[in-house]
C-alpha cells in the first residue's frame, strides 16, 4: 500500500512494528521479505514515483576531497533509489574480500563469504540475473562457445559478471508492494532524525517532514536505515539530540572509512599481435539461460598475497568498439550520469583498431581519514549538509600502476600483444583521468567491536539494540565487485534476523 505523507494530519504518529527508512535496493528487498507476515511494516521514502528537483536537492553537499563526483547527480532520491539509473553489473565479493589481509590495514569482515552464500543465491533472481555460476568459467565458455584467455593463475583469472537488465527496483516491485496489506510505503516523507528513550539505549521515534506538508512521527519496535552509503552516516550524525555526536558514534567512527572504487579508463593500451584475436567473452554481452553475462580479468588470491595488493578487475575494450559494445556503452553512460550537462571533457580512447584499452577498477585500502562529516550549511529543512572527503593512499597509487603493468605483462607472456606504456610516464602522482566508481561504501562499517566499527555482524548499531543499517555503508572492504548484489544479499540476511528478533 502506498500513502502520500503530504495527506497525513500534521503531528500525527504512524505506529508500526518495523520502520524501514529508504526505498532503494536494500529497503525494497527488506520490505518484500515481510509481505504477508504478521508484522506491520512502514517504509519511509523521501521521494515519490518520479524525480522531483526540490527533493533531489536535499542530496547537495560539498566535495572537499578528490574532485571526482557530484553528490546530487550520483544518487537518486525517489522510489527505487539509485537503482533507477544503475548499470546492472553484478557479482558476489570474492572469499578473500571478507578475510583479514595482513597487508591491508583495517581489512576483514566479521562474516565470511560462506555466511552470505545462500543469500547471494536468493539475491540473484531479485536482481533479474541468470544462472548463479560465478566460479564455473567452463559453464559460460561451453554455453557461449567462446574461448577464454589462457591466463597464468599466479597473476590473473577470468571473472564472470552477470548483467541485470538492469532491474529498476521501484518499477519492478511497485505493484507487489502496492498490493501488500501489512506493508505501507509512505512517499514524500523525509527523515530528519531518530530519537531515543530517556536512557538513549533504544530508538523510539523517527521524525519525518514533508516538503510543504505535515510533520509526522513513526513509532516502531525496530528501525532499519537503508538510505545509502552516504545518507546512512548523515542520519546517524544528525541524530544527536539524545547522544552527543550522534547515534553509534561513541568512538567517532560514523562517516569514516568512506570508500569508492578507483577507476582508470583508459588506463593502458595493448597493441595486439593478432587483430583477429577472439576477445568476445570479455567485451560483449552474451545471453545465456535467461540472463546475460560478460567476463573481465581479475587478480587472483595468489597474486594478491604475493604482491600484497588490493583486489582489482580489468575490462578489455576493443578500440573499434569503445562506444559500440554494450560494455563500452556502459562506460559512456557512466560519464553522462556523472556529467549530464556535458560540462567536463569526455575521456576518449586514443587506441587504434588493432589494440584494446584496459579499464581498471581497483579496490581502495580502507582509510579512516577518508570520511563524511556534517557542515554548517543547511538544506531546506534546516538540517546540516555533508562534506565528502574522499582520500586514497600511496598504496592505492602503487596498486594502480602495478595492476596495469601485470596485465600488460600477461598479454606479452601469452604472445597476444604488448603494452603501449600510456600511463607509466609518472608513477609518483595520480593520473589525471582517475575517477570514482560512484559506489559509496564503508561509512558505518561492520565489525566485531564498537572500537573498530559502527554495526555488528547482524548489522545492528552497537549499543542500540533496535537500530539496524542496510546497504553498502556497512562494508568494511569492497573488493572489485559492484556492490548491489551484496547489498541485496545482506538485506535478505538482515530481514531474516529482524523476523527472529520480533518473534
Amino acid at each position: 500500500m502506498f500513502i502520500d505523507c503530504k495527506n497525513l494530519p500534521d503531528n500525527s504518529t504512524i505506529d508500526t512494528d518495523v520502520c524501514v527508512i529508504g526505498a532503494g535496493a536494500a529497503g525494497i528487498t527488506i520490505a518484500r521479505e515481510f509481505i504477508g507476515s504478521p508484522e506491520r511494516v512502514a517504509v519511509i521514502e523521501s521521494g515519490g514515483f518520479k524525480p522531483d528537483a526540490r527533493t533531489q536537492a536535499l542530496y547537495k553537499g560539498d566535495n572537499v576531497g578528490l574532485p571526482t563526483f557530484d553528490l546530487e547527480v550520483n544518487r537518486l532520491r525517489y522510489f527505487g533509489g539509485t537503482t533507477n539509473h544503475w548499470a546492472g553489473h553484478c557479482r558476489p565479493l570474492d572469499r578473500i574480500d571478507f578475510e583479514v589481509r595482513d597487508w591491508m590495514p583495517h581489512s576483514g569482515w566479521p562474516i565470511s563469504r560462506a555466511d552470505l552464500e545462500s543469500y547471494y543465491r536468493r539475491a540473484q533472481p531479485i536482481c533479474g540475473l541468470g544462472p548463479y555460476e560465478y566460479e564455473n568459467l567452463d559453464f559460460w565458455t561451453t554455453k557461449t562457445g567462446l574461448p577464454d584467455l589462457e591466463l597464468d593463475d599466479a597473476r590473473l583469472k577470468s571473472a564472470v559478471y552477470n548483467q541485470s537488465p538492469p532491474t529498476r527496483f521501484g518499477k519492478v516491485y511497485r505493484e507487489e508492494l502496492g498490493k501488500a496489506t501489512n506493508v505501507k510505503v509512505y512517499l514524500n516523507a523525509n527523515l530528519q532524525e531518530l530519537r531515543t528513550d530517556s536512557s538513549a539505549s533504544k530508538v523510539t521515534q523517527a521524525r519525518v517532514t514533508c516538503i510543504d506538508g505535515p510533520k509526522v512521527s513513526v513509532s516502531a519496535r525496530l528501525f532499519i536505515l537503508a538510505t545509502g552509503g552516504m545518507e546512512n552516516a548523515r542520519i546517524l550524525l544528525l541524530s544527536d539530540k539524545d547522544r552527543s555526536g550522534g547515534l553509534g558514534n561513541e568512538q567517532g567512527l560514523v562517516g569514516r572509512y568512506f570508500m569508492d572504487h578507483i577507476l582508470l579508463r583508459p588506463g593502458e593500451d595493448i597493441s595486439l599481435s593478432d587483430p583477429k584475436l577472439n576477445l568476445d567473452l570479455y567485451h560483449s554481452l552474451h545471453s545465456v539461460d535467461g540472463g546475460k553475462m560478460f567476463s573481465v580479468l581479475a587478480s587472483t588470491e595468489r597474486l594478491m598475497r604475493k604482491e600484497r595488493m588490493p583486489n582489482f578487475r580489468i575490462h578489455l575494450i576493443r578500440a573499434s568498439a569503445q562506444n559500440k559494445t554494450p560494455v563500452g556503452k556502459i562506460f559512456t553512460l557512466l560519464d553522462e550520469l556523472a556529467d549530464p550537462a556535458g560540462d567536463r571533457p569526455r575521456l576518449e580512447s586514443k587506441t587504434k583498431r588493432d589494440s584494446i584499452a584496459l579499464h581498471l577498477v581497483l579496490e581502495p585500502v580502507p582509510n579512516p581519514d577518508s570520511r563524511i562529516s556534517l557542515t554548517d550549511k543547511r538544506d531546506l529543512f534546516g538540517q546540516k549538509k555533508i562534506a565528502v572527503n574522499w582520500q586514497v593512499t600511496d598504496a592505492d597509487l602503487a596498486a594502480v600502476y602495478r595492476a596495469l603493468e601485470l596485465a600488460a605483462l600477461e598479454f606479452g607472456r601469452m604472445g597476444y600483444g604488448r603494452g603501449c606504456g600510456v600511463i607509466f610516464e609518472d608513477q609518483e602522482h595520480w593520473p589525471s583521468n582517475l575517477e570514482a566508481g560512484r559506489h559509496h561504501c564503508g561509512t558505518t562499517r561492520m565489525s566485531t567491536s564498537p572500537k573498530t566499527g559502527v554495526v555488528n555482524r547482524d548489522c545492528q548499531v552497537f549499543d542500540v539494540p533496535n537500530l539496524y543499517i542496510a546497504g553498502s555503508s556497512v562494508f568494511p572492504t569492497i573488493g572489485y565487485a559492484n556492490p548491489t548484489l551484496t547489498i541485496v544479499a545482506l538485506a535478505l540476511r538482515l530481514a531474516d534476523h529482524a523476523k527472529e528478533q520480533l518473534r
